[in-house]
């Protein structure tokens, strides 16, 4: 079951991983051209800040389950790892249903907010307010799919996560 669960991870991580860099090159190509229109040309186009910013949530939501993968989440590892093994195993457990009910509530949270929003229209771009805030759920599921195997395999080891093969391919 784990196989499968890290499986779904690993494809999962690869596909967000993609879309973290196409979101990024987007950013970047966005704020280029911003910049060589306002101060070369002395125009510059009035919706790309609202839409750099949507661009910036995204990143950071689908980013933020990369991260988790990675073990790149800020911690105190050094006194998780000076604990003997079964009272880190504890630990680990106690801090991942905490972390796993967190990112539930998020998920849930989101889903509302994307509900209520969903008949407003963005203040510059023609968009429902839907597609900037759908970043909150996706990525609190994301962090979710994530975060199960990577506590399967820290409680089976008593060990930190390591870097997968997924995002060594992807580095």
């Amino acid at each position: 079951m784990l196989r499968s669960l890290e499986r779904v991870a690993d494809r999962l991580a690869y596909w967000t991983g993609i879309c973290v860099m196409a979101l990024v090159a987007a950013f970047t190509l966005l704020v280029s051209l911003s910049v060589v229109l306002r101060y070369g040309f002395g125009r510059g186009l009035d919706w790309s800040e609202e839409l750099g910013r949507y661009l910036m949530i995204w990143m950071g939501f689908l980013a933020a389950s990369l991260a988790l993968r990675n073990g790149a989440h800020v911690g105190v590892d050094m006194i998780r790892a000076a604990l003997p093994r079964p009272v880190r195993r504890i630990v680990i457990l106690a801090g991942s249903l905490v972390t796993f009910s967190f990112f539930v509530m998020v998920a849930y949270q989101g889903i509302r907010l994307v509900g209520m929003v969903w008949p407003q229209e963005s203040l510059v771009l023609p968009i429902s307010m839907f597609w900037p805030y759908l970043a909150i759920p996706v990525g609190a599921l994301l962090l979710l799919i994530q975060l199960v195997p990577m506590v399967i395999r820290e409680w089976r080891t008593g060990a930190a996560v390591h870097v997968s093969a997924t995002e060594e391919r992807l580095t």
